[in-house]
């Protein structure tokens, strides 16, 4: 059977694209952030970003409520918490120097909204992350 130059070139192009793509999806973090999540009735929302630690609490909307968003071990034990308390379209973020996750382990995110001295209510589900 004969081979083209043509067809191997194709080949040579393809398993190096392949190879690329690979290579990026390898190097980069699995989940370093782990986007926004929002609390069942929609009061809240809060994410984690891996860059320097960022746990980000909103409270977007008026219900009396405030925005709180939880950390959490793999075996849902609670790390820490941070909650914003004002519907002024800003958020209350805190950084590494506040709490510093293990870089590369895994952690859980869950957002709820809480009345002050009360507990956290309309939590959203647990979900997985990377620091």
């Amino acid at each position: 059977m004969r081979t083209t130059h043509r067809f191997v070139r194709y080949s040579l192009s393809v398993a190096l694209g392949a190879a690329a793509t690979v290579a990026a999806l390898a190097t980069s973090p699995a989940s370093a952030d782990s986007g926004w999540w929002y609390s069942t009735n929609g009061g809240a929302k809060g994410r984690f970003i891996a860059a320097g630690d960022k746990t980000t609490a909103c409270d977007i909307k008026r219900d009396g409520y405030l925005a709180l968003v939880q950390i959490l071990t793999i075996n849902n034990s609670l790390l820490y918490r941070v909650a914003d308390t004002k519907v002024d379209g800003k958020c209350t973020t805190k950084g590494a120097s506040y709490f510093d996750l293990q870089d590369g382990a895994t952690y859980k995110i869950e957002v709820c909204t809480v009345k002050r001295g009360g507990r956290p209510v309309n939590c959203s589900s647990t979900h997985q992350f990377t620091a």
